[in-house]
């Protein structure tokens, strides 16, 4: 049978039960807004009996266990979500930064540029021995080719701009895989001390998610409590030890593209997933898309011009001059000839010499805006249909992004109902609390009077 001093004890042992129960309590509620943070949950058991007879009633309560709640597969499913739709937004980002070339030319955009070319040459046609009309279109024609150059440039820019981006997030990402790894080290040292270290996994989970967003990683949990993460399949923290990523410039590389390689591996990596993986895609596929498309049209744009225009003859008689440079190499170099900017009667219009009111080559070279003439597409049309697809595929990767997004809202909407803090719950539980508090400390108090009684017969 129960003694005295097994009830005192029964008590004593609920008073300090439902203390840490008030502590996991108040540092669930002080925690509700941290970013991060997984609300603990104390359970509790009976105690073992003690072995007093036939009719023991048990020893009271005792702790279980002290743990955060958190749920592995969904931590692996928003990870993932997270580094999905990490790139989605960074390539929407980058691909505004395309659009907003082309949007900031206003009225002067390409397509309005281009249709003031054309028309130049059919005001010439219509006035073949006009100097105004010939004004007018070099002034045109110039105009076309500043912009082109002006686009070109900015976008080179912004590849130069996507390398700088590019060791930034390699430089982030040094910072938290060592921080990760250092957290490693004080998790297992804890929870081989038998120390709880809940804080501990929280921060580290959030620097792992940060790292999700940064590139696509696998993450493995060990015996000890530490973690490796992977990427790409190779171990970039191990323990207390973070693989750091280089970013080198690639000297061979004219455009000094910059490379990341994995600590000494002599092997270039080329991440995926996160914001790092659609850096990768803007500076090696998009941008060079859209640059390679506007030098493409340069050259063949004034390739087109020129074969035309050395077979006509200007206002002064000149015959065999380029309208456009020759050998123009890109748009970076897309230029009026020397000759048309310095003097406009060298602009022919005429097929032959001495032909007063003969405009046969300006329609000519007019009527090149409906030919085809690179991969079956009109010249016209293919330097349209470079801001066109910019728009485009900026369009898409809105609509990615916010399917994306959706998702990873709903997952971590998921997560928070089961980690995070809900204060009415949190509250109810307080008051249970306090009343199984209030309640061990009537029992120890009836158990010390009725002690005091005994004490007190002679």
């Amino acid at each position: 049978m129960s003694s005295l001093s097994n009830i005192l004890e029964q008590g004593r042992r609920a008073l300090q039960v439902q203390q840490l129960a008030m502590q996991v309590i108040g540092h669930n509620t002080t925690n509700a807004g941290t970013v991060g943070y997984s609300r603990r949950r104390l359970d509790l058991q009976t105690a073992v009996p003690y072995e007093t007879g036939q009719w023991d009633t048990g020893s009271g309560v005792d702790v279980l266990r002290l743990a955060r709640v958190r749920d592995t597969l969904l931590d692996n499913q928003i990870r993932n979500s997270t580094s999905v739709s990490s790139y989605w937004s960074a390539r929407e980002d980058q691909l505004g930064r395309v659009e907003e070339v082309f949007n900031a030319l206003g009225d002067n955009n390409l397509g309005n540029l281009l249709d003031d070319f054309w028309n130049g040459w059919h005001d010439l046609a219509n006035d073949p021995e006009s100097e105004t009309a010939r004004y007018a279109l070099r002034d045109r024609s110039t105009a076309l080719a500043n912009t082109v150059k002006r686009v070109h440039g900015q976008l080179e820019a912004q590849v130069e701009e996507t390398n700088g981006r590019i060791t930034d997030a390699a430089d982030k990402m040094n910072t938290l895989t060592a921080a990760i790894a250092g957290l490693n080290v004080q998790i297992a040292r804890s929870e081989l001390s038998g120390e709880e270290a809940s804080d501990l996994r929280d921060s580290r989970d959030l620097l792992v998610e940060q790292l999700s967003e940064i590139t696509d990683i696998a993450v493995q949990e060990q015996g000890d409590g530490s973690i490796n993460v992977y990427v790409g399949g190779q171990v970039i923290v191990q323990r207390d030890l973070a693989l750091a990523v280089q970013a080198d410039v690639a000297t061979s590389d004219p455009k000094r593209a910059v490379v990341l390689t994995l600590g000494t591996s002599p092997f270039s990596w080329t991440p995926t997933g996160g914001e790092l993986g659609a850096l990768y895609e803007q500076r090696d596929r998009e941008l060079p898309d859209m640059i390679n498309r506007l030098d493409r049209f340069a050259r063949e744009f004034s390739s087109a011009v020129n074969q035309l225009h050395v077979q006509g003859y200007g206002l002064n008689g000149s015959h065999g001059h380029e309208f456009f440079s020759a050998d123009i190499t890109g748009a970076a170099d897309f230029a009026l000839s020397a000759d048309i900017l310095n003097d406009v009667s060298f602009i022919a219009a005429a097929s032959t010499n001495d032909a007063p009111g003969d405009n046969s080559l300006a329609i000519a070279i007019g009527q090149l805006q409906h030919e085809s003439s690179i991969d079956g597409v009109t010249l016209d049309e293919w330097l349209r249909n470079v801001p066109l697809e910019a728009g485009s595929r900026r369009a898409a990767a809105i609509q990615q992004r916010d399917i994306e997004g959706a998702v990873l809202e709903n997952a971590a909407n998921r997560r928070a109902s089961i980690s995070g803090v809900n204060l009415d719950e949190e509250m109810a539980k307080l008051i249970e609390a306090q009343k199984a508090y209030e309640a061990a400390a009537k029992i120890v108090q009836t158990v010390d009077e009725m002690m005091q009684t005994i004490l007190s017969l002679k």
